[in-house]
């Protein structure tokens, strides 16, 4: 029987804030201090060792769907080939995610066993985690919905719990689920051995997890039945009408056939900056430091810094992240707070929770270097052979310098080459494009004016990157 990873994507990962945005969510992400790869291409080259990539599926956000594949693409290079990326328009937590996965998995093969997993976490020790797989396909392969269930090692509030029941061989049947408890609470889970941190992690068949959705969400299982498969032609329509639930209260809480794998592989969500301080190389101080940053007399903290000079004296036990646009201080082991401090900033319309001021496009990136009213400033970074989409906007022009290399600029029915020094302007509802013809990094500034200058002003009709609307 194959074996599918089902990769969860689409996240926002709004505790990670100002680092991890609505449009850059930490899954695409390279978080300092925790390697080369940001985390999304952690878990496809963690998978790969057991899977190939073309059997790889993933779920995420319809409006990050290019960014994702470009993280795919950009790790597996020439392997880049049949795996699937499905987006859902808008979100509905993990349980319909996973049974999309599970409805596209049955299309392939109805006896395939689903690895659900997503694709924010860290695991620091693979053979574990391979133990844990080989262990929880066999006990799938028997009917079981098994879940990864980690050993604690620390009283965490951040977490939900698991409580082992009755031994089955290699894992446990599951006893009850816990919701993420007060300190107090966590502290006697913690002591209790029979307490295992729910890491989000699942592995089941298909026809299991399909039969257990007609039993316990059936509703919703009928709504997504109509779902065309593989084109998803139809999901905007079936997603408005359906509710979202999490696997874990919808069907895992509820089942008689849960069961739980014990593990420990140096496992983290990173959904805190405490998790990214905990797991994250430290100083003898205990200071984890990224960027330019100048600590005195200081202890136990976390700095990420940006552009500027971050300087720190006589202080411990802070978290402090600074990006272009934003700077948070927060004290350690009270990062939750962060996720209050976004839906603050969401509640009030701000666009710090929504965008960056450097945004990485399959294409390569752009930042924001000033703005006011009727103009922004970016400067646009194009990769060697890269193209962005031919379109146009109904309410800004846009003027184009070369900073350096060529620009291949389609100007309506023109095709312009434009080096280091020269420009080009765009009259509002003119289609254009530009497009990298070199070897290295095209570089322009880009000064745009009109009384609408945001980025859904966008109007596509062609772009390699699948971005066009139907």
């Amino acid at each position: 029987t194959g074996m599918v990873p089902v990769i969860l994507s689409g996240g926002s990962g709004t505790r990670l804030w100002p680092m991890s945005r609505e449009r850059t969510p930490k899954q695409v992400t390279r978080m300092t201090g925790l390697g080369d790869l940001s985390l999304i291409q952690e878990t496809v080259r963690r998978l790969e060792a057991r899977v190939p990539a073309e059997n790889m599926v993933f779920i995420t956000s319809e409006d990050i769907v290019p960014e994702i594949k470009d993280q795919i693409d950009g790790f597996l290079g020439s392997r880049k080939r049949g795996y699937r990326i499905l987006g859902e328009p808008v979100r509905r937590n993990t349980a319909p995610a996973i049974l999309l996965g599970a409805m596209l998995v049955r299309s392939l093969d109805p006896e395939g066993i689903l690895i659900a997993a997503p694709s924010d976490h860290l695991i620091l020790n693979p053979s574990a985690f391979n133990g844990a797989i080989d262990a929880s396909v066999k006990a799938a392969g028997e009917g079981y919905l098994v879940t990864f269930g980690i050993k604690p090692t620390r009283p965490d509030t951040g977490y939900g719990y698991i409580r082992k029941g009755q031994a089955e061989g290699d894992l446990y049947l599951v006893d009850r689920f816990e919701e993420k408890p007060d300190m107090a609470k966590a502290e006697r889970f913690f002591a209790d051995p029979r307490y295992l941190w729910n890491s989000g992690i699942f592995v089941f068949s298909v026809s299991a997890i399909l039969e257990e959705a007609e039993r316990y969400l059936p509703e919703t299982l009928s709504a997504m039945e109509r779902i065309s498969i593989p084109d998803l032609s139809n999901i905007k329509e079936v997603y408005s009408g359906i509710e979202g639930t999490s696997i874990d209260y919808g069907i895992m809480e509820r089942t008689d056939k849960a069961a739980v794998v014990p593990v420990s592989m140096g496992w983290s969500d990173v959904g805190s900056w405490d998790s990214i301080y905990e797991v994250g190389t430290k100083d003898s101080r205990g200071n984890m430091i990224d960027g330019d940053v100048v600590a005195i007399g200081t202890r136990d903290s976390l700095f990420m810094g940006g552009k500027r000079l971050i300087a720190a004296a006589g202080v411990r036990d802070l978290v402090v992240v600074d990006t272009d646009d934003a700077l948070l201080i927060c004290q350690r082991g009270r990062t939750q707070m962060v996720r209050d401090v976004v839906a603050s900033l969401t509640s009030e319309g701000r666009a710090e929770t929504t965008d960056s001021v450097t945004e990485e496009r399959p294409w390569g990136s752009f930042t924001v270097l000033d703005e006011g009213a009727g103009y922004k400033v970016k400067r646009i970074t194009v990769k060697p052979g890269q193209i962005l989409s031919l379109q146009k906007h109904d309410r800004r022009s846009e003027h184009w310098t070369v900073t350096q290399g060529t620009a291949r600029v389609t100007l309506g029915e023109e095709l312009l080459d434009i080096g280091p020094d020269e420009a080009v302007f765009i009259p509002v509802a003119t289609r254009h494009r530009v497009e990298n013809p070199g070897d290295c990094d095209l570089i322009l500034i880009e000064v745009q004016c009109g009384d609408y200058l945001g980025e859904d002003d966008i109007h596509r009709f062609e772009d390699i990157y699948g971005r066009v609307k139907k």
